[in-house]
């Protein structure tokens, strides 16, 4: 069965379900972003290094592109790739690079290759990256908390679970107990993972059976009840996890419908599944028809909020919206319905969620057309279930911001003025110090502070004064003395202050990274005093903090 086919089959799977009238339908605005300069499909869309980045794919004919493009100043830019990557996947490292892999070896979706590559968002260059384990198409690959890289998946060929350590080649890591196509892998714990899917090689449903990286196969009696629909895209695992910022806990979540057609919103947890409350059914049908929501779920990670892209056959797009935290603590989540006129083209795309909340897609194809594939788009459309706030990918005036800017300053220097002619009031006496003392006292604190900063002794767990000390020759009165001389705070504040700084250029410069990454990297021994250092010295939770400053 042709994938157009397949994906048709899950639009009108809600054509005999009654319409659930509790639930509220919204309409949402969308844009016409400026399109692609090559129409494709297969393709791959990041947001790296701030930016929108297409990646390989197929355009018109069927044929291979071995192309990129990047979004910035108000247009698309073209890039040159490694290898074409048509129906390949892609995965974010843990330093913000992005790596491709995998696709078909000819034109019209034939074979399968072995090629990978690595995306350099700070120099917008792709350089080759050690082959994967066997060759593959329509695969996925996720990074464990410990980093290895796990890829699974394939189309048309066997399947096997392979890794790497992110330097050299990808290795069989063990055979799959099914072979599936863009599966799903969960990461947890510190090296562990599940890997499952809802069909096989060949596009044929299966009831999933779940490998794990440390355990025996099983099959959840979940999945005995929900089926997963079948998806031609493979997502990103970090797209669809959702993290409580209070707790800390992390959970996956992803769409499946049971026989009789209803839809439900799964989730994985530290080893476990379970379905996701809501406070109603979620909606097969709207006001004009039958609504065919899509395979995959992306979480709004600032506002933690899950969406689901869905469609009619009137050409409207919509967006089922589930609120995360509810649901992470054990409460029905709420759900609403946004919805768009009838667009100008009905688009199978790759999609992502830009920090300002709007929900891009770019390229794709019809899947009501059976030549699809041979007629990819170039469109790019962006739709606002939330309010936008403004973004690089949007042009504004610059002048009220130069006006607003110098009036600032006139008020600044006409302060400081007056503060000038003020008759200076007396300043307290300076304590009495020994300059050998004070000489002394600012060398033990350079050394301290070379370690902290150019070694980052702050990163080890468990550091104490007393390593400090045995590190420098002294003894544990003297640095704590130093340090709460000089910053006026005592050790474990001192150290507190470098782990969350730390922590918080993690968050800045890598978008999407897991808390419990940010905890380890930091230094912290648990991700509960990370939290709580966390808030303690900012005021703020880590999602609070960082929605802040994404605004």
């Amino acid at each position: 069965m042709k994938p157009y086919r397949l994906l048709l089959i899950l639009l009108l799977a809600g054509s005999t379900a009654v319409r659930a009238e509790e639930v509220p339908f919204l309409p949402m605005k969308w844009e016409r972003l400026p399109d692609l300069n090559i129409p494709r499909a297969g393709h791959q869309l990041l947001l790296a290094g701030g930016e929108m980045v297409v990646v390989g794919g197929h355009t018109e004919g069927f044929t291979r592109t071995p192309t990129a493009e990047y979004f910035s100043d108000g247009a698309w830019h073209l890039l040159k790739t490694v290898y074409p990557h048509d129906n390949g996947f892609s995965v974010r490292l843990p330093n913000g690079d992005f790596l491709i892999g995998g696709g078909s070896a000819e034109d019209f979706g034939v074979g399968q290759t072995y090629g990978a590559e690595r995306y350099e968002p700070g120099t917008r260059t792709f350089t080759a990256f050690p082959i994967l384990d066997i060759k593959r198409t329509l695969a996925t690959a996720a990074v464990l908390p410990s980093g290895r890289i796990v890829v699974s998946g394939n189309w048309h060929a066997d399947d096997a679970i392979g890794y790497s350590d992110g330097s050299g080649p990808f290795e069989i890591l063990q055979k799959a107990s099914q072979d599936r196509m863009t599966p799903f892998i969960f990461p947890f714990g510190k090296d562990d993972a599940v890997v499952f899917g809802g069909y096989s090689h060949t596009g044929t449903a299966q009831i999933p059976v779940v490998d794990r990286l440390h355990g025996e196969p099983d099959t959840p009696e979940l999945f005995e009840q929900w089926v997963l629909p079948i998806c031609f895209h493979p997502i990103r695992m970090e797209d669809c996890r959702a993290i409580d910022p209070e707790s800390g806990r992390e959970v996956y979540l992803f769409p499946a419908f049971d026989p009789d057609g209803r839809c439900a919103i799964l989730c994985f947890s530290e080893g476990d599944f379970s379905r996701i409350p809501t406070d109603h059914e979620i909606p097969l049908e709207g006001p004009w028809g039958p609504i065919g929501w899509d395979s995959r779920l992306f979480v709004d990670q600032a506002r933690c909020v899950a969406l689901v892209q869905g469609f009619d056959k009137d050409g409207r797009t919509y967006l089922l919206t589930a609120e995360c935290l509810p649901a992470l603590r054990g409460e029905a989540a709420s759900v609403c319905v946004y919805y768009t006129e009838p667009l100008p083209e009905l688009l199978f795309a790759p999609a992502l969620i830009l920090p300002d909340g709007r929900f891009v897609t770019a390229g794709g194809h019809s899947p009501y057309d059976a030549m699809g594939n041979y007629n990819p788009s170039a469109s790019v459309y962006a739709f606002s279930p939330f309010p936008v706030a403004p973004d690089a990918a949007r042009e504004y005036p610059k002048w009220p911001f130069v006006l607003l800017a110098l009036l600032l300053l006139t008020a600044a220097a006409m302060l400081l003025a007056r503060l000038h002619h003020r008759p200076a009031e007396p300043k307290p006496a300076a304590p009495v110090t020994d300059p050998v003392e004070q000489n002394r006292e600012s060398e033990l604190f350079a050394r301290i502070e070379t370690l902290m900063e150019k070694e980052e002794w702050f990163r080890r767990k468990g550091l104490g004064v007393t390593d400090i000390a045995t590190q420098l020759g002294t003894n544990t009165k003297y640095i704590s003395n130093c340090i709460n001389s000089r910053t006026q705070s005592n050790f474990t504040e001192y150290l507190n202050g470098y782990r969350i700084r730390y922590a918080q250029r993690l968050l800045r410069e890598q978008p999407g990274i897991r808390l419990s990454e940010v905890s380890e990297a930091a230094g912290f021994t648990s991700e509960s005093a990370f939290y709580r250092n966390f808030k303690v010295l900012t005021g703020q939770t880590p999602a609070e903090w960082l929605a802040e400053k994404q605004k």
